[in-house]
């Protein structure tokens, strides 16, 4: 099957392949040297970028303008979407379809070229006394490299490039969408395009970005209910393709390029034009990264990163996989493809994508256009700012006149002179950014070590570990070697070693410590008579464990809070369908039990037990780390409710699994079992007993630590005496009931 690089005039008619070997191999010494010179960010802070991106890390009394998924997606409204599937396209038809492993491979190490542009250009941007920020390359070309001669001509080339490779280029691209795919004739397409964007980008940057925050995701969600409508049922096995995709990397024969240069220049100038395609290295994004609202200049650069992330894993492979099953892998078969999915045009699926393409066309436009307004304002001054605006549109709106009277030549002309003026535009930065290396690192160490980020870093890898580990299996394992019962000289040191880690105070244990055969034994062991006192007043509701309080409040509707941002349903936590709606807008308390702590269960009122739920899950950790960042985390571990009746209303007694906890046990029911191998939910009434409890009286234990959780009905207590953080005992007064409801026992 014939390439593009078997028939290289095709190929230099679109771009002119002389120019893209020089740019892939400056490129790719910078992507090397930056990864080395960074210690391979890409790497190390690829969770921290997604993090920071989803806007969880953002800090509200920084300076800037936009928020920095706003700056992303205005950055790189273009490259993600239509950049990627050109260059994907083009790159495919020029090496194969193996190239894409190497476009992987390349996209991982040029992600560090993003993070210093980025860092670079919010750490040099300028502020005007009327709040504007002006960004981009020229401006920490001339700061930190103090080559003003450099910056302006920066400048001027970026000039000609926002005009034809970010302006006219993707403006007659989308002209041919309009006039193709939703049949818009004459200029009625790019007229209606010219107001949408005048209307975005008069508004300013800030307009810029609110623009971004709703077309991307619209554009994003579009394009893929489009991609798998049209294309689902025509693809072939994605391991079958990964599969032809690394034997075709590897294959010097599948390239005939005639030995080791012709395989090199088929590699250069297939991922030359996917990274052009991609405005790598060509100051866009960078220039709309430096008005970002943030505390460090470097986690924006942590964002930009994704760009080529997602450009390169997800998008080319997405794109590579329809065009290698569909059989459209050479130039004609690939300049066809578009004609094939148009010929659909009035279907809803080809609708959306092409309205997904309009949505981010538009976008970049936008971002182009603002890019421009900073250089030209750099070079000249704010009025022939306002000139170069004019100068955007009405080369734009001439050049799609030109197009819809001259047809393809037009766009095959304009796509030939921006790639070369991106490459031009892009020797002078790649150039700088290699220079600036050092820079960028001290950024980087800053935000690290002051902000607290590294602590992110080790709390996601943990949180990534806590959800891929077999949690029940490991705390099964756990639960078994606690209860061994080894030989005494063993033991004893084991357990002082225990009690003295957890500074477990042992005056207080029934049995002195060298009479407990086993780990388990220990952790569970009861109190000596009178260690703790019951608050005897009639209506206190007291403490049922030694422990930490960690959240308390009313229940809204049926919403519990479990942790700042964080809340969960008392339907999910109760599973009990009879039970539940008792307790919509109750009130609630969280214990969390330490390894330090008692881990037997007391009635916190007297009562009647009607019955009890039981919902096997999962056994995270309920420390802080797992309560602050796994959202619905009570509801999603291991629980065993037990329901009491009291004389005052009713109370859910919730006692949450956890990792290495064992067992959980209760008194009243020894048919109880918890963290079995097969396990099932269960709801149990016991109508034909009534079982009662004293206030204080043990009702359960905890085989190692976990948390309870007490929720109460609406308008039956007052919470007192408890605040936040409140390290208590069982028997402490948490709260008083109201008034008298029913009398006890109680019938079903």
């Amino acid at each position: 099957m014939e390439t593009l690089f078997q028939n290289g005039s095709k190929f230099n008619l679109i771009l002119g392949s002389d120019i893209l070997s020089p740019y892939f191999y400056l490129i790719l010494i910078a992507s090397v040297y930056l990864s080395i010179r960074l210690g391979f960010p890409q790497i190390r802070f690829l969770f921290l970028s997604l993090k920071i991106l989803t806007g969880n890390m953002d800090f509200k009394g920084s300076r800037g303008q936009l928020v920095h998924s706003q700056a992303f997606f205005a950055g790189i409204g273009s490259s993600l979407l239509a950049g990627s599937v050109i260059g994907t396209a083009l790159a495919v038809a020029y090496g194969g379809i193996g190239v894409l492993f190497w476009i992987w491979v390349m996209s991982l190490f040029v992600m560090p070229i993003r993070f210093v542009s980025s860092t670079l250009a919010v750490k040099f941007r300028n502020q005007l006394p009327s709040g504007r920020y002006l960004s981009g390359p020229m401006y920490f070309i001339e700061k930190a490299l103090r080559a003003k001669w450099l910056a302006v001509a920066f400048s001027l080339a970026s000039l000609v490039t926002v005009l034809v490779f970010g302006g006219i280029f993707p403006f007659v691209g989308l002209t041919y969408l309009t006039k193709e795919g939703l049949s818009l004739t004459g200029l009625s397409g790019p007229i209606s395009l010219s107001v949408i964007l005048l209307f975005i980008v008069i508004g300013g940057v800030r307009r810029v970005g609110k623009a971004a925050s709703v077309l991307a995701p619209i554009g994003i969600l579009l394009f893929l209910f489009g991609y798998i409508s049209l294309f689902s049922n025509g693809m072939i096995s994605f391991i079958g393709f990964l599969s032809d995709v690394t034997k075709e990397a590897f294959s010097i024969k599948a390239l005939q390029g005639g030995g080791a240069f012709g395989v090199l220049r088929a590699l250069s100038v297939s991922l030359s034009t996917f990274f052009l395609s991609t405005e790598t290295a060509v100051g866009k994004s960078s220039g709309i990264a430096g008005v970002v609202r943030t505390d460090y200049a470097a986690k924006q650069g942590l964002v930009s990163m994704l760009a080529s992330f997602f450009e390169g894993f997800v998008m080319a492979t997405m794109v590579g996989y329809v065009l290698y099953s569909y059989g459209a892998v050479n130039l004609e078969t690939i300049l066809m493809f578009p004609g094939r999915i148009l010929e659909q045009k009035d279907s809803i699926p080809v609708i959306l994508f092409v309205v997904s393409f309009l949505c981010f066309g538009v976008l970049s436009l936008a971002g182009w256009f603002y890019s421009g307004e900073q250089n030209a304002f750099y070079v000249f001054g704010e009025k022939f700012a306002n000139f170069f605006r004019m100068l955007f549109i009405g080369s734009t709106l001439g050049f799609a006149y030109l197009y819809v009277k001259y047809g393809v030549d037009v766009l095959s002309f304009v796509m030939h002179w921006g790639y070369v003026s991106a490459v031009i535009t892009s020797v002078p930065l790649l150039v700088s950014l290699m220079l600036l290396g050092k820079s960028a690192n001290l950024e980087l160490k800053k935000y690290l070590s002051e902000s607290g980020a590294r602590y992110e870093i080790f709390k996601d890898i943990y949180l990534l570990f806590l959800t891929l580990l077999p949690k029940n299996l490991i705390s099964k394992i756990f639960g078994y070697f606690s209860t061994l019962k080894l030989p005494r000289f063993m033991m004893i040191p084991i357990l002082k070693a225990f009690a003295k880690a957890y500074k477990i105070n042992l005056s207080e244990a029934e049995l002195e410590i060298k009479e407990y055969a086993s780990l388990n034994q220990f952790f569970t062991r009861a109190l000596r008579a009178e260690a703790r006192i019951i608050d005897s007043a009639p209506n206190a509701v007291v403490s049922p464990t030694d422990s930490k309080i960690t959240s308390f409040g009313n229940i809204n509707q049926s919403t519990i809070i479990q942790a700042k941002g964080i809340d969960y349903s008392v339907k999910e936590l109760l599973g009990s369908e009879k039970f539940y709606p008792h307790f919509t807008n109750g009130k609630y308390i969280t214990f969390y039990l330490s390894p330090q702590d008692y881990h037997r269960i007391h009635s916190p009122f007297a009562g009647q037990i009607l019955g009890y739920y039981y919902e096997p899950g999962k056994l995270f950790p309920v420390n802080d780390l797992a309560v602050l960042n796994i959202r619905g985390l009570f509801p999603k571990n291991e629980r065993l409710i037990t329901f009491l009746q009291t004389e005052y209303g009713k109370i859910a007694v919730i006692k949450v699994g956890a990792s290495n906890v064992g067992k959980i046990r209760v008194t009243y029911d020894n048919k109880i079992v918890t963290n079995n191998w097969i396990r099932f939910a269960k709801e149990h009434h016991y109508k034909d007993v009534s079982i009662m409890i004293e206030k204080g009286s043990e009702m359960g234990r905890f085989e190692m630590g976990s948390t309870v959780i007490l929720v109460f009905e609406n308008d039956t207590i007052d919470l007192t005496n408890i605040q936040l953080g409140d390290k208590i005992q069982y028997g402490t007064t948490v709260g008083h009931f109201k008034s008298k409801k029913t009398s006890l026992p109680v019938k079903f």
